[in-house]
């Protein structure tokens, strides 16, 4: 018995509320630097992911400065990665911005509904932002999309990115602008060949299912928010992350990865592989 090696992996960072030059972040947050930091721990660690998606609130407040600074802090890193940018609108997003100053599009006020194939796996983008308010919502013409497209399956599966989890949140704040009708996303996916489906926007770290299928709220590069905050309380930590999704042949882990926490230990590779051998050798058999 071999350990099987992932078909695709996939890194997903989320709520990264960059801010341009000069201005500021709710309490002191240099929100760009965390991103550059998240970007060069990728790099660093050797993986190459089969793609970066980027799970919405790209900047802070969806100004064309915001999303050029953005950008030319992505750009760099994903060509060295060899990795695509699939990018998600939050709702601290503006559409239109969006395409022109991030995507070098024209300026367009629909949805950013749209799919990547990356190898085997596709990747579903829903727009769940609704413009001016903080909930989330399809349309059912959105809902259509994914029914018609996911009708063929794609050789590993289809992972579906929206903003807006379609998961009830322990975050009162976040409880209070859900994605609404989360049920009508289920039957929209039931069946087909979705395996995954990533959200953030909830700034808590978090995981569930929707019509059987899992659902993973990825941890935010800006402040988190602190599920045991007492009551209405908002209480913000500076516990950035980013989330690490393998996909194997029948099956997928996704791992949330800190960013600047305090190394305790480290042992080189060339010590920890005999050992590691050594364990999969008492059952591999």
């Amino acid at each position: 018995m071999t350990h099987p090696s992932p078909t695709a992996t996939l890194v997903q960072l989320t709520d990264l509320h960059v801010v341009a030059e000069g201005e500021a972040f709710p309490g002191g947050v240099d929100t760009a630097a965390v991103l550059a930091e998240a970007l060069a721990a990728i790099e660093d660690s050797g993986i190459r992911p089969a793609a970066l998606v980027f799970t919405g609130d790209l900047t802070e407040h969806g100004t064309p400065a915001q999303y050029r600074r953005l950008r030319g802090i992505v750009e760099p890193a994903a060509a060295r990665l060899s990795a695509p940018a699939v990018y998600v609108a939050g709702n601290h997003d503006d559409r239109a911005a969006l395409r022109e100053h991030l995507l070098g599009e024209p300026p367009s006020p629909e949805p950013l509904d749209h799919t990547v194939r990356v190898g085997d796996v596709r990747i579903a983008v829903l727009d769940s932002t609704v413009p001016g308010h903080g909930h989330g919502q399809l349309a059912p013409e959105q809902l259509d999309r994914p029914r018609g497209e996911l009708a063929e399956p794609a050789p590993a599966g289809t992972v579906l990115a929206l903003h807006h989890p379609p998961l009830p949140s322990a975050a009162p704040l976040a409880a209070s602008i859900p994605l609404l009708r989360r049920d009508e996303l289920g039957a929209a996916i039931a069946g087909t060949d979705v395996r995954l489906v990533l959200a953030g926007h909830t700034h808590v770290t978090s995981s569930g299912t929707l019509a059987g299928v899992p659902v993973w709220t990825g941890g935010p590069l800006a402040s988190a928010l602190d599920p045991f905050a007492p009551g209405a309380a908002l209480r913000g930590l500076a516990t950035p992350s980013v989330s690490r999704i393998d996909l194997f042949p029948g099956d997928l882990i996704t791992t949330s990865v800190p960013l600047g926490a305090r190394r305790t230990s480290e042992v080189p590779a060339a010590e920890m592989e005999p050992a590691i051998a050594a364990f999969r050798a008492a059952w591999a058999g």
